[in-house]
Order: structure tokens, then sequence, then C-alpha cells
């Protein structure tokens, strides 16, 4: 075999050895964002299962301990709470605005599903139209939150549906008119 022949044989093994490489790193491709693809889903569900503990946690905070559901129940109302009570008051509002922000930014991110954020506007539409927790929100809530979540909250006031706050306000009313 002559240097010639030699010279094609190389060169046919290398254009071969190229071939078989670029097929190898595209089906590296594949497998890395089929890896990449089951990552997010489990990711957003670990989200959804996050927010989802987030709403039982508040629940829970409602339900025992501290009579806290009564307090929030004076939020749609006149009547002044105690300085215990606002401190307690403060505190589940707080959580439930950092809560909220934590959700935002998981959407934003695309780790939270938009059907699943937007199911939960309700509750910061509800907890914001009342007087007591917009007095909360201008005076102490704002400072608590990014100016991006803000702005992002101040815009669900101005568009938000009030369906959610009219029916908390009803509930409201009847539950202080049974106490009577």
């Amino acid at each position: 075999m002559t240097l010639i022949e030699l010279a094609a044989v190389a060169e046919v093994v290398g254009a071969i050895v190229v071939v078989v490489t670029l097929i190898y790193l595209a089906v590296q491709v594949r497998h890395s964002k089929e890896a990449l693809d089951a990552n997010t889903k489990a990711m957003r569900g670990q989200a959804i299962s996050d927010v989802t503990k987030n709403v039982q946690e508040h629940m829970a905070m409602a339900l025992q301990g501290h009579d806290i559901a009564n307090i929030f129940m004076k939020m749609g109302t006149e009547e002044a709470l105690a300085p215990n009570e606002t401190l307690l008051l403060d505190g589940m509002l707080t959580a439930i605005i950092v809560a909220r922000q934590n959700e935002y930014y998981q959407w934003k991110q695309g780790l939270l599903e938009e059907d699943v954020f937007k199911s939960l506007h309700h509750i910061t539409l509800t907890v914001l139209g009342t007087e007591g927790g917009r007095h909360w929100w201008e005076n102490e809530g704002q400072r608590l939150v990014s100016d991006e979540f803000v702005e992002f909250t101040e815009k669900l006031r101005e568009q938000g549906t009030s369906d959610s706050v009219d029916s908390w306000r009803r509930a409201n009313f009847i539950t202080a008119k049974s106490k009577n």
C-alpha cells in the first residue's frame, strides 16, 4: 500500500469517526434534555407541594391557639384590636404575604403553574380587601417584600375581582350577627 492509499484510508476512517462522534453527542444532548425536563417537572411538583403546605400552615395558624381566627375576623370590622391581638395579626399577615411573594417568584421562574398561581390570588384579595388588611399593607406589609412584588400586588388589587372579598365579608357579617 502506497502512502497516498494509506492517506485516503486514514481520511475515510477520520470522517467515520467524526460522524460517529456527532451521533454520540446528539444522543447525549437528547438524554440531557430529557433529564432536564424530568428535573423541571419534579421541581414544579415540589413547588405545588410547597404552596399547598403554605396554605395548610396558614389555615392551621387560623384554627389553633391564640384565638387568631377571631382576631382575623375582627380585621373586617371596626372593632379595635388589643395590643397582643395586633401583634398576633401582624405575624399572621406577615406569614401570608411573604408566602405569596415566594409563590410569585416561583411562578415567574416557571416553577409554579399559572392556574395554581392564579388560584392563590383570592387569598391576597381577601386579606387586602378588608379595612384592617389595607391598613396593614400600606403601613407595614409593603416594607416586608420586594418593590417588584408590591407593584404586582397593587396591580392585582386594581384588576382583581371582589367576589372572594365580598363572600368573606358576608361570612364575617353572619358570624358576627350569630354571636349577638
